[in-house]
């Protein structure tokens, strides 16, 4: 049997006892990448608002850190998101020094402004990171079983019937979000909430994480092992992605505080996230390993 691979370790690390343990995808990260590695342009899409003005910031920092380290191996990168996640999106780009290359669209036209841009700039993958996919009611639901299809544009519609030559990937940890379709039966496992929340959106490559946000780093982290180039941001740098998520209105989402944590989990937790992938990433490429 082959040895597990640590980055997929990292991410399956359940700090915030979900229970993600029944439903985490090993290898998902590095198909992903793989994937993605092979992409031209790239639309990533990200927000979840957990209650009204109140966009979570697990999500945003992730994108922004995927969308660079795709940006750096050449990939045509744009963002799409709602009116309600927009601030933090742009905080999230502006703090790593990235164009805010990003559609707004106010959330009660996503589904169908979004369509228009996805068939104008045909990209070759789609990626959505901790952003609310429809359960089985058709109606989008937070941790806490609270109904949050008013403050959050129907995104995933893009990925219900995407065309012909698009990727989907899809980034989540609660079950509730775009992609976690793939697990569905899984998830169902964990009693009546579950089987409330969970969302019915299917992608092509699922990546589970305790964190979103660590679940994409995970993505660049393999991204950089296979181009043998350091794309992961610093600890130092997410410091200034959470910070700037928060001054931008920010909440944790489970918590709903204006602070600068993400899942209930100090900021220095997520620091510590990101040297670990760092030393991976780097061992596996001073070792001249490929994802």
């Amino acid at each position: 049997m082959a040895a597990a691979d640590p980055i997929d370790q990292v991410l399956a690390l359940d700090l915030a006892a979900r229970g993600i343990d029944g439903f985490c995808r090993p290898g998902g990260a590095r198909a992903a990448a793989r994937s993605l590695a092979r992409g031209k342009r790239v639309i990533l899409t990200t927000g979840f608002a957990v209650g009204p003005g109140m966009a979570e910031t697990d999500g945003p920092p992730g994108a922004a850190v995927l969308g660079r380290a795709a940006r750096l191996l050449g990939k045509s990168v744009g963002y799409v998101t709602d009116d309600v996640a927009a601030p933090l999106m742009e905080a999230a780009l502006k703090a790593l020094g990235e164009p805010v290359e990003m559609v707004v669209i106010p959330h009660t036209e996503a589904a169908a402004v979004a369509r228009e841009r996805i068939a104008r700039d045909r990209p070759s993958h789609l990626v959505a990171v901790e952003r609310p996919g429809r359960a089985a009611d058709g109606r989008y639901w937070n941790a806490r079983g609270e109904s949050v299809g008013a403050w959050n544009g129907p995104l995933d519609a893009l990925f219900l019937k995407p065309p012909r030559g698009l990727t989907t990937i899809g980034i989540g940890d609660g079950g509730n979000e775009i992609g976690m379709g793939n697990v569905r039966s899984r998830f169902l496992r964990q009693g009546p909430l579950a089987r409330k929340i969970s969302s019915v959106v299917r992608v092509d490559h699922l990546v589970v994480a305790g964190v979103s946000n660590w679940g994409a780093y995970g993505v660049a982290a393999h991204l950089s092992i296979l181009a043998r180039q350091p794309l992961l941001h610093t600890p130092e740098e997410e410091r200034k992605l959470v910070t700037a998520c928060v001054e931008a209105g920010g909440v944790d989402g489970l918590t709903r505080r204006r602070v600068p944590t993400v899942d209930g989990l100090p900021l220095e937790t997520h620091m510590a996230v990101v040297e670990l992938l760092r030393t991976l990433v780097g061992g596996r490429i001073r070792g001249g390993s490929r994802s």
